[in-house]
């Protein structure tokens, strides 16, 4: 899809929500707030809203929406991401687009953007870049709870590296993430046995995680899916078999280059739906926000490519 490169709105008529997440990196996003207001402020009808509670990014953003914004910005992590693109898709307001200041850990989505990591500049970045149409995916459990994804999933282990990080204060970034994974090979190991529909390919077999990607890069530095593309209407799949501790380690350094994707353990896959089926309980992340623990008993879910589902200033 192709957009005039005048798209935006010029001098004051441009009408921006900034919906910060003053938590995000450990609190360290709430310090930018004023700094953020003070730069936003040439840019037109700038305002800015900061969310007290897990979920209020995505009604927030819902409500600029159809209150008629032009431009819904997140402000915060690749969690607040997630709310603010599930409360534009609720909104069904294609008018409306949405945009990223990146204050959180991995900011996983605005780096396969090609977004600028200074706050600064990615507020300027707003009215300078340009709308892109980019794909989503729908997740839908067994009991119909669902929600819309920008960038990745995870099930089993990936899905506890993510529990790991809700406990980490004071480290931030990649090596937050880093830290969980190296955590989880000391800690947690678990194999469970997997139905898997691949759009028509059945798949039955032991399995130690299955990642998703829409998006390239998870976990602000682990490109587990780097063939990815944000725009080719198919999610890519990396499955994990079985293997030892000595082994996960030596794939940990690849799956940081991505270059794990020739190991004998890993098969990749691209395809538009994709079915899991398990005995047990599945762990489950979504844009590194836990959609399900293993204590909500999920064991079934489907992944479904949502084309083109919404434009972002890129």
């Amino acid at each position: 899809m192709k957009f005039p490169e005048n798209w935006h709105r010029s001098g004051g008529n441009m009408h921006i929500k900034v919906i910060i997440n003053p938590m995000a990196n450990n609190g360290r996003s709430r310090a930018l707030i004023p700094q953020i207001t003070q730069w936003g402020a040439s840019l037109g009808d700038f305002s800015v809203v900061t969310t007290t509670e897990r979920g209020h990014a995505q009604q927030l953003a819902r409500e600029a929406a159809l209150a008629g914004f032009d431009l819904v910005v997140a402000a915060g992590g690749d969690g607040t991401v997630h709310e603010v693109v599930n409360g534009l898709f609720a909104a069904n307001q294609p008018n409306a687009k949405l945009g990223i200041i990146p204050l959180g850990s991995g900011n996983d989505l605005a780096f396969a953007l090609g977004i600028p990591m200074d706050p600064e500049t990615a507020v300027s970045h707003l009215t300078i870049g340009q709308p892109r149409a980019i794909d989503l995916a729908r997740i839908e459990d067994e009991n119909g709870r669902s929600c819309v994804v920008d960038n990745n999933v995870g099930i089993g282990f990936d899905a506890m590296v993510v529990v790991r990080t809700e406990a980490m204060q004071r480290i931030q970034g990649f090596l937050k993430y880093l830290t969980a994974v190296l955590q989880c090979i000391a800690f947690y190991y678990d194999t469970p046995y997997l139905e898997m529909r691949f759009d028509d390919e059945q798949v039955a077999q032991e399995t130690l995680f299955l990642a998703f990607g829409i998006g390239f890069r998870g976990g602000g530095g682990f490109l587990l899916t780097p063939d990815a593309r944000l725009d080719d209407n198919l999610i890519d799949t990396c499955l994990v078999n079985p293997v030892n501790r000595l082994t996960m380690l030596n794939m940990l350094g690849k799956a940081i280059k991505g270059t794990h994707t020739t190991s004998r353990h890993v098969t990749m896959r691209k395809n538009k739906q994709i079915i899991v089926k398990s005995e047990s309980p599945m762990p489950i992340h979504v844009d590194g926000e836990l959609f399900a623990y293993p204590k909500d008993n999920v064991r079934q879910v489907t992944i479904t490519s949502l084309p083109s589902a919404i434009e972002v200033i890129a």
